[in-house]
């Protein structure tokens, strides 16, 4: 009976990993306890609890005055800190890249056919539509304390719309917080064709909301009173500005210099939009326009300089300035001049440079609390979804990230993450590994062992030096046969990890714990869970026992 209830409990889990966000019915419980609470809507909380319950945080508090639910996993926290989620609030990952046109497709000249749509006209564009969900790229995202994202196409002056993702499985539409967010527009020039310059894409964009403001009016007059006027002819470009020049739907203006800016900035006020300014490398330039615009900020991790910054064009000594202290101090020189914004990841592709470009900012002055809030409580209130995630409060998504220490230290590793209430364990790098006198290569006889009930298996390892593989064994077939990858043996402590298929479901599994000639044990963790397991050696030429 028990051995039944473990195959269920792994096989809910697999069942909570595709479906939960869909019915969003039921989900697990966990207490994470003993950590230390950085709720950033508040002070810290030291002994701190967090109460997951159904995707939602239940309850935080010091432990000892929050009672521990009798159904939850308890997520042993006492040297860890827990974080909410960070918010990116513009990146452009995890979409589809560009398809060039096939040859077939190509014209025999780069000039505009007759009835094709200029290649700048990408209004209708939809982030959503475009999503490439990569479980790696989410794992690094993880790794970087990442939980929710705005993503939007790059290319074009009307790039297209984005969408706002809370970052659990690889089910896109179990993801969605908002779709479509806003429409996204660059400042750049159309190849082969209108506009050729920078002069033309301002007039371009000019001309493109006069006509929406126009086929607006007409439409709407027609719509009261038809008679005797000509019916107007459906337009799908200037539909898909509508809800942006009419409706006032956010608009994102990805201003790549100072002069950017600006004309992000004169645009918004004429047309009366509601306006961000994204990338906004130098920003510190352009605020007086920026405190007197008062529009959402939204400012890049990737401070590079802009190819025609003039610290650039003026000798590599100013150049290497420019990289090493000038733009790394747009937070630091923007947040001294009273202007509140949001950082966010455009431009950076890997995680280990998001942490490394906090730091960064942080040593050039800005202050960490504040490095904190413009990744989770300023993005969220600019992106409204700040009732949802954010801060870690009581009936908010359950978006936790638990770290090794504060979260923008050097040595500090994010170890666990929980998105929407679901656990997710994240792999630490691989560490050198000391040298050892074990050898546990050979047959174990093993007991995995979790709330819902135990299973014998049989473990056979295969050693070469400190690097370890094999498999897991059942006699039950729906436990199937389950391989073990990348594991690694450093004296005593051993690694490993697990790719499962049970009941004909794939399912990811890590092992962490400690190994001696004789015995091993430690913990399980899967997505949605965790199982201990405790295994012995069985002798060369030995029988297995019934039970350890």
């Amino acid at each position: 009976m028990k051995t039944q209830k473990f195959i269920l409990s792994l096989f809910l889990s697999i069942l909570v990993i595709t479906v939960f966000s869909v019915s969003a019915e039921v989900g697990p419980t966990y207490a994470i306890v003993h950590c230390t609470v950085v709720p950033v809507s508040g002070p810290p909380v030291e002994n701190g609890v967090i109460i997951i319950r159904d995707g939602l945080i239940e309850s935080v508090g010091v432990f000892g005055d929050i009672t521990i639910p009798e159904d939850a996993e308890v997520i042993e926290a006492g040297d860890m800190f827990a974080y909410p989620g960070l918010i990116s609030a513009h990146t452009n990952l995890l979409l589809e890249p560009p398809r060039p046109p096939s040859q077939a497709q190509q014209p025999a000249s780069t000039a505009q056919q007759p009835d094709e749509k200029p290649g700048w006209q990408k209004a209708e564009l939809l982030a959503f539509e475009n999503l490439q969900i990569k479980k790696t790229t989410i794992e690094d995202l993880y790794k970087a304390g990442i939980t929710t994202v705005l993503i939007a196409p790059e290319q074009n002056i009307f790039a297209g719309q984005s969408v706002i993702l809370n970052l659990h499985g690889e089910n896109k539409e179990a993801m969605v917080l908002k779709q479509p967010f806003g429409l996204h527009i660059n400042f750049v020039t159309a190849r082969g064709e209108y506009p050729s310059s920078l002069m033309g894409t301002m007039a371009l964009l000019r001309q493109s909301f006069l006509d929406t403001e126009h086929y607006f009016l007409y439409k709407t007059q027609f719509a009261k009173s038809p008679g005797g006027l000509k019916r107007p002819q459906y337009d799908p470009f200037l539909e898909n500005l509508l809800p942006y020049v009419v409706e006032k739907k956010p608009v994102i203006f990805n201003c790549a210099n100072l002069e950017d800016i600006k004309r992000a900035i004169r645009i918004t006020e004429e047309f009366k939009l509601k306006s961000y300014i994204s990338g906004a490398n130098e920003a510190w330039r352009a605020v007086d326009w920026i405190k007197k615009a008062k529009l959402p900020l939204l400012v890049s991790l990737d401070y590079k300089p802009p190819n025609m910054s003039k610290y650039v064009r003026q000798g590599d000594a100013l150049k290497k300035d420019a990289e090493e202290n000038i733009y790394p101090a747009n937070a630091a020189n923007l947040h001294k001049d009273g202007v509140k914004f949001a950082l966010t990841t455009l431009g950076l592709s890997k995680s280990a440079d998001v942490l490394k470009n906090l730091r960064t900012v942080i040593k050039a002055g800005f202050p960490e609390e504040v490095a904190l809030k413009a990744m989770t409580i300023y993005p969220a209130e600019y992106l409204d979804i700040e009732s949802l995630v954010g801060s870690l409060e009581p009936g908010k998504i359950a978006n936790v990230v638990l770290t090794s220490g504060k979260i923008f230290d050097e040595k500090t590793t994010v170890r666990k993450v929980f998105v929407d209430g679901m656990l997710f364990e994240v792999k630490q790098a691989p560490k050198k590994a000391e040298s050892t006198s074990l050898d546990i290569s050979g047959k174990w006889k093993a007991v995995v062992d979790s709330p819902m009930g135990a299973v014998d298996m049989t473990i056979e390892f295969i050693q070469d030096g400190s690097n370890i593989t094999g498999s897991f064994t059942s006699e039950m077939p729906e436990i199937g046969k389950w391989e073990i990858t990348e594991g690694i043996l450093s004296g005593k402590e051993l690694t490993f990890s697990i790719s499962a298929d049970i009941m004909g479901q794939s399912m990811a599994m890590e092992f962490s714990g400690t190994v001696d000639n004789e015995s091993l044990e430690g913990d399980i963790s899967f997505q949605g869970g965790s199982a201990t397991l405790k295994a012995t050696k069985i002798p060369d030429g030995g029988v297995e026992e019934n039970s350890l």
